[in-house]
């Protein structure tokens, strides 16, 4: 016997059970609940309802609706009973099966169906998803996300969006130049506040050392930077406004017609900045890190967001 259950009525038995627990026994089920549930709703998706079955009889092919005592034979074929649904162009009729069933079990009725000399053919009537690639007009243009069967060394996000986007719950920080506001990154509802830890005014670049202030003011660099901070810089460039790009990989708006597409669509983005001008200090991004991360410290504002996930897509030269 099968117990009629929607993923909204799981999902929201499982979130209780979570909240009765607490910290940090639900871990294992509670943080994968998003997976979870997408999981059981691709495997509820598959589960089929009905048979596609044209009959070699040509009156039967011109009928809209089989007769009951074609219907009886059917279903005795079958070996369970049919129900009449509505006739497909092309002369099949779709067929209801007795409640749902697997596709392996619906192949079987087929099978069964098939052996019925007045069965032209016979096959499950399998549901299918669209999937799911978003309309973001430059898109097309990141291949690293794409199919790997398209695009060597891609990703193949689209096939991992059909069974989740992120969840809301997970926070990811991104130890970096800091966030400067965009377009494609959702600041009401997705980027939380930060924190500077850039201590040196130099790299700083912003009057001022650390405080609560997480914007990436550029990390330009100009020949007199490189003459008096030769030990810094290497070079004259232009702002790298890094910590965005980092930014917009990860969790850029997706589905609002605009820009680039982020590997994650609804987890909250945590700036940390820790590089700036001619880039920045291990001490800072240590402690940086280390606040995402949740670890309390007296000298630091405590972090009301720890992160999941932290990102420091950052590197350093070592003799």
């Amino acid at each position: 016997m099968r117990v009629g259950l929607d993923s909204q009525s799981i999902g929201a038995t499982v979130a209780a059970a979570c909240r009765r627990l607490g910290p940090p026994a639900p871990f294992a089920v509670c943080a994968l609940l998003p997976l979870i549930l997408a999981a059981w709703n691709t495997a509820h998706a598959s589960e089929a309802q009905q048979l596609m079955v044209k009959l070699r009889d040509s009156r039967t092919v011109r009928a809209a609706v089989v007769s009951g005592d074609v219907l009886d034979t059917l279903s005795a074929s079958a070996g369970v009973p049919l129900e009449h649904v509505r006739r497909m162009s092309g002369g099949a009729q779709v067929l209801r099966l007795p409640g749902v069933t697997t596709p392996a079990e619906a192949e079987v009725v087929a099978q069964q169906l098939r052996q019925d000399p007045n069965v032209e053919l016979a096959e499950p009537d399998r549901r299918v998803q669209p999937l799911l690639v978003p309309n973001d007009p430059s898109y097309s243009q990141q291949w690293s996300l794409h199919d790997a069967a398209a695009e060597i060394a891609g990703a193949n996000l689209p096939g991992a969006w059909d069974m989740s986007t992120g969840s809301p719950g997970v926070v990811i920080a991104v130890v970096d130049t800091g966030i400067v506001p965009h377009a494609d990154l959702d600041s009401t509802a997705r980027v939380l506040s930060g924190y500077d830890f850039v201590g040196d005014s130099f790299v700083a670049n912003d009057g001022g050392g650390r405080d609560a202030d997480s914007t990436d003011p550029g990390d330009w660099v100009t020949d007199a930077d490189v003459a008096d901070h030769h030990s810094q810089c290497g070079y004259s460039e232009h702002s790298s406004w890094h910590g965005t790009h980092v930014a917009g990989i990860i969790g850029a708006s997706a589905q609002n017609g605009i820009g680039v597409t982020g590997i994650n669509w609804n987890s909250k983005l945590l700036p940390v900045r820790v590089l700036g001008k001619c880039g920045g200090w291990m001490s800072d991004v240590l402690d940086g890190a280390r606040w995402a991360a949740g670890i309390a410290d007296p000298y630091l504002p405590p972090n009301s967001n720890p992160a999941r996930v932290i990102n420091m897509s950052l590197g350093a030269n070592y003799p």
